[in-house]
């Protein structure tokens, strides 16, 4: 019996998300087709729903959503040998380069593009393993380019320390765990904002200094926690994304006298003199940078989930069916803490 394909269709801008059959489609060269059993949640999929009219993306409609997914290959392309039918993957559904929703994760069936693919070892399941593939590559993107915080490539295990310190704002998001991981992998000493209840989960990925981001205090309980640390400090990355985050991230600069921040935020502007702020804007281009795409995702990733180097967090909170698409958009725009919706397919 052939397999069909169903998808949570996007209808309109500022639409509702309705369950349809979608097409089964055919990998290329370099691509994969995974047969999806987890998909998670980002905080763009409810923008793009609130906003959508707004927006330059999607450029059409109906479209389908979703970057993040875990599954089994079903197909692969022509000339792929690093993964073959049943291997068990987590992966980057980059519908945003491509603008088609063969490459959009909400649906049983997506392409994805090896270089944004890994192997997930037995011990880890499809949910666990559907928190990690965008986040690791928007972080990467902010992490490692010279012209963003410049860190040196991550190694698994751990490399000594490199005398350098960021600061992750948000350490307990889905995009700031990863970041905390990634630069610890990379030697660096990594000193992050998170509210009081996550302290401790955001130590144990590797931060030496979390702090309360409600505090009044928080710009300069950072500025003082960074020198403690000792080393350069090369800047902050903004995990949150929000106009204000951004923001303080900067006057931590300032009172730093170094360094420069990066943000998922697209919509930077008036930056105060004396300070350099950068959009991550470009992740669905990472495998651009085949030096950035080779070491995060083909080197580093499947060494690191073997040996635990990289944990698969923040937990899920996980919903079950493709009908729960939209219920599951509608919490994480409410929001949810140290924690990641994943749908299960």
């Amino acid at each position: 019996m052939s397999a069909s394909n169903t998808g949570v269709w996007l209808l309109e801008a500022g639409g509702q998300f309705v369950v349809q059959e979608a097409p089964l489609y055919t990998p290329g060269p370099n691509e994969i087709l995974v047969k999806n059993k987890a998909v998670a949640v980002n905080p763009m999929d409810w923008k793009i729903q609130l906003y959508g009219p707004h927006l330059p993306f999607p450029s059409k409609y109906p479209f389908i959503l979703g970057a993040d997914l875990a599954g089994e290959v079903y197909e692969v392309g022509k000339d792929v040998t690093a993964f073959k039918k049943g291997d068990r993957v987590a992966g980057n559904a980059n519908w945003f380069l491509s603008h088609e929703i063969r490459d959009s994760a909400y649906q049983n069936y997506t392409i994805i593009n090896t270089a944004v693919a890994v192997h997930l070892p037995d011990n880890i399941s499809f949910t666990e393993g559907s928190v990690l593939p965008l986040a690791v590559s928007t972080s990467a993107m902010g992490l490692y380019p010279p012209a963003r915080l410049g860190l040196p490539l991550p190694k698994s295990p751990k490399p000594e320390p490199i005398g350098k310190v960021i600061l992750v704002w948000g350490g307990s998001s889905s995009c700031g765990s990863a970041a905390i991981q990634l630069a610890v992998a990379s030697g660096a000493t990594v000193v992050a904002t998170a509210s009081s209840k996550n302290h401790e989960f955001v130590r144990s990925l590797g931060a030496i200094a979390v702090l309360e981001y409600k505090s009044e205090t928080v710009v300069q309980d950072l500025v003082d926690a960074v020198k403690i640390a000792g080393g350069k400090f090369l800047g902050a990355l903004d995990a949150i994304g929000d106009d204000h985050t951004w923001k303080l991230c900067v006057d931590v600069v300032l009172g730093l006298g170094c360094g420069r921040v990066v943000s998922n935020n697209p919509r930077i502007a008036d930056v105060p003199e004396g300070v350099e702020v950068l959009g991550v804007t470009d992740t669905a281009n990472i495998g651009d940078n085949k030096e950035i795409v080779e070491s995060v995702w083909g080197k580093f990733l499947p060494e690191a989930l073997k040996d635990g180097t990289i944990k698969c967090v923040p937990e899920a909170v996980v919903l079950k069916g493709l009908d729960k698409v939209a219920e599951g958009v509608a919490l994480c725009q409410k929001g949810v803490s140290a924690a990641k919706v994943v749908v299960e397919v």
